[in-house]
This record gives structure tokens, sequence and C-alpha cells, in this order.
């Protein structure tokens, strides 16, 4: 199957989380099926659109490793959308209105009181020429609203399956701002009629908005507009409770920051939601053989941040040493130090810990003081830490301090790395080799000899 998705961001914020999966979900359903990926920056809103959001979007997407095979902004196409306008004011379907958000709304709430839905009641439609040149001579603000037709607008969602709507139950929408601005229900649908895009595919807040869209398609689009619509269902916090990115920083920015590698947001952004396993798969193109948007459904995934750093750190130590070598740690220290890191971050941490002359902060109490003169004592009668003489070792240290579990292995490993839990302490042994851990072992007692003068 050939097919034509676009991704649609607004720049008027950063890339998070849930607009991602758009954007993951739409770029493997393209490339799963020899398809093209549209990158359209939906820039009407010319107040809050910020060329630093726009440049955020794409580095974003970059990062994630999606590519856009082509790629345009809104605000490039005004000269369309005033075209289509003058069709459809032709045409007896767009219509100007004069009503005040104050009227509006009090027009809402005596439906809602009345038990009724809060549709539009089509007052400007019965204004006579006269009044409505009156409006025009006092300067009362206009705006355009789109007159839907009276009928039920059905579709077959990949993911819900069959929708209906009755549009006698759904205003007609305002699609030209007093100001000028073209909305979104307006210029997305002119262009997804002119960009010749088959498959929509957006969260299920946009239910509503298809409906009406598929309305104005008929009207727009010179050709039968044909193409699909998926619908993915809204995420919900790990408690159940509505989705806010608000509990935390859900940008993608910031999950750059944090060390998080791409593919950890992507294998599970790829997922959540769907009958799949979630994969851990190293890059794009395994995932985009593995995706199938058939295996979503309607039921509302829960999305907690932990499952993505749980599933950066698989990611990040099952990758292989030359995609690691950058980070400045030897192979032997990733073998080494790998089970303990979580993300990008934590590389920088091992390094600085790594380094020769490294002084841990831990102070030892009487005891750990007891057993780190005693390994000191003890190591000098051995030549070098190997894996055999490492593992050698600690078992005369043990024999010898008397000790044994966590108060044997606590004060040996805070003192080597200034971490209570890490890598086996046989193998630090072996990586530092004789001359450094006996000298890490030293300055821990030197310090606790300080501390108490």
């Amino acid at each position: 199957m050939n097919c034509k998705v676009r991704f649609a961001p607004s720049p008027t914020g950063f890339l998070h989380i849930g607009n991602a999966r758009i954007a993951v979900v739409n770029y493997l359903f393209a490339k799963k099926n020899n398809g093209r990926f549209l990158l359209r920056i939906d820039d009407t809103d010319a107040i809050r659109s910020k060329k630093e959001y726009e440049d955020s979007i794409i580095e974003d997407l970059a990062w994630l490793g999606i590519e856009y095979d082509e790629t345009f902004r809104q605000s490039e196409r005004k000269e369309r959308y005033d075209e289509i306008k003058n069709n459809l004011v032709a045409d007896g379907v767009l219509y100007k209105c004069y009503e005040s958000q104050e009227e509006l709304e009090y027009k809402r709430k005596v439906s809602l009181s009345k038990g009724i839905p809060p549709v539009y009641d089509r007052h400007s439609l019965t204004l006579t020429d006269e009044q409505k040149q009156k409006f025009e001579s006092d300067g009362v603000p206009s705006y355009w609203r789109f007159k839907l037709p009276n009928k039920i607008v059905s579709w077959d969602d990949i993911i819900l399956g069959e929708i209906s709507y009755d549009l006698n139950n759904v205003s007609d929408p305002v699609v030209i701002k007093a100001d000028g601005t073209y909305l979104y229900s307006f210029s997305s649908v002119v262009d997804d009629s002119d960009s010749g895009v088959t498959h929509i595919i957006r969260g299920q807040d946009h239910v509503t908005n298809t409906a009406v869209q598929i309305a104005m398609f008929d009207k727009i689009s010179k050709n039968k507009f044909n193409a699909k619509f998926a619908h993915l269902s809204l995420f919900v916090n790990k408690d159940g409770s509505q989705f806010s990115k608000r509990l935390g920083s859900m940008n993608l920015g910031d999950l750059r920051k944090r060390g998080i590698d791409p593919m950890a947001i992507s294998n599970l952004l790829a997922t959540l939601g769907s009958s799949l396993d979630v994969s851990s798969f190293q890059n794009m193109d395994d995932l985009i053989e593995y995706f199938d948007i058939r295996k979503f459904s309607a039921n509302s995934p829960k999305f907690d941040i932990d499952d993505v750093l749980k599933l950066n750190g698989k990611i990040i130590r099952s990758k292989p040493y030359k995609d690691i070598k950058k980070f400045g740690l030897s192979e032997d220290a990733f073998e080494v130090i790998k089970d303990n890191i979580e993300n990008y971050n934590d590389f920088k941490t091992w390094k600085d810990i790594l380094k020769p002359g490294y002084i841990s902060n831990y102070v030892p109490n009487a005891q750990g003081k007891k057993l780190l003169e005693t390994a000191i004592s003890e190591l000098e009668n051995v030549v070098e830490l190997d894996n055999e003489s490492s593992v050698k070792f600690l078992e005369r240290l043990k024999s010898a301090a008397g000790v044994s579990g966590k108060e044997l292995y606590i004060p040996l490993r805070e003192s080597l790395t200034n971490m209570e839990h890490g890598p086996n302490i046989t193998q630090l042994f072996t990586l530092f080799g004789k001359k450094e851990t006996q000298r890490r072992f030293a300055s821990t007692v030197l310090k606790s000899k300080e501390i108490c003068r």
C-alpha cells in the first residue's frame, strides 16, 4: 500500500510526549506501508507561534529519527485559504456572524438549562442586509462559520471501528476569526485535500473534528476525499486519572537532557495502547517492521515516565561498545559498570568515579575503618588484582576482618565509588588494579582519621 500521512504541530510550545506519539505512529505507519511523511507547521496563530518552537520541533523529530519527505508552513498558504473562502461564500456555506463571546456564552447556558445540546442557533443567517450593514458601520467584530449539512456523517475508523455523528447536534464551526486568522478546522481541511493525504492519524480528542471536517471536505475538495482516519486513545496517568504533561517535564528537549535514548521513547510510543509487547529495538528500521496500527485499541493506555526510564536503561546497556566509546570509558570499564547505567548522564558520573586520583566522600564508622585498614594490609601480599586474585583477596579479607554481607561490601564499594550499591566488588578490584584500589582505601581511612581529630 502506498500512503501519505501528515504530522501537523503548532509551533506554540515545545514538543511533548503526547504530540511525539502522534509523530512516531504516523511515521511508522507511513514507512511500514511504503508511504510519505509530511511535516506541516500549523502556524496560523501569528501571536503564539515562535521560530524557536518550530526549530525545536524539527530538532526533536530529527533526534527521534523521524525524517520527513516534504514540509510547508500554513502561514505560507494564506492566498490559497482566501481562494477557498471566496468559493465557499459564493456557495452559501460560509457565513458571517456578529455575536460577542458573552452573547454566545449566554446562549450556551440557556440551552443547557433547558436540557438541550448547546448548538449554535444560526441566528446570523436570519440577519437582513440592513442589519449586517448596521453591525459593520458600528464596527462590531465579525467572524465566519461553516454551515454544516443536516445529515449523519459516518466513517470506518482504523482503530475505533464504525463511527457516526449527527451533525444536527454539532455547532457550525468557526473557521475564521474576527482578525482574519484561519482556524485549524478550515486550514487543515484545505491542506489535507491539496496535499493528497491518504490517512489522518491523530488523537481521540479529534473525533468530533473529524465528523465536521468530513462535511467540509465534501465542499472544499475538488475530487471526492477518500482519506481514512485513525484516532489513538488518549493517555491517562498511572493511577488512571486524566493525563497532564504538567505533572512532570514531558517535553522532548527535557527528556533528552535527562540522558534518554530516543529509541526508548519511540519503542514505548509505538506500542503503548496496543496489544504489542513493548519492544527494545535499537533502530527505527526494526521498529518499523514490528509496528502494526491494527493492534491498537480504544482503551486508554497508562503512561508512566518510569517505564521510559526502565526501557532506557535496558536499551543503553544492550548497546555494543562502539556506540559507547564516545563517552570516554574503556570497554573493560563499560562491561563492569553497564548494569548500573540508567541514562546517558550516568556515563559522566562513572567517568569521574573511574578517573585515577578520585576521592570518595564516604566516611566509614569504626568497623568500616577497621575493615579498610585490614584491606590495605592484606593487599601488601597481593602482586596484582586480576579476575582470579581479586576473588581470592576478597575471601582472605572476609576471613581476616571477620565480617561478611553488607558489612563487608558496603564500606569497600563506597570507598571505591562513593556508592552503596553498584558493580560487583571483585570486578571493581580488577578494573582499578592493586595500586589504585589501595590508594582509595587509604584516602578513606585518612579522611576518617582527620574527622576524628
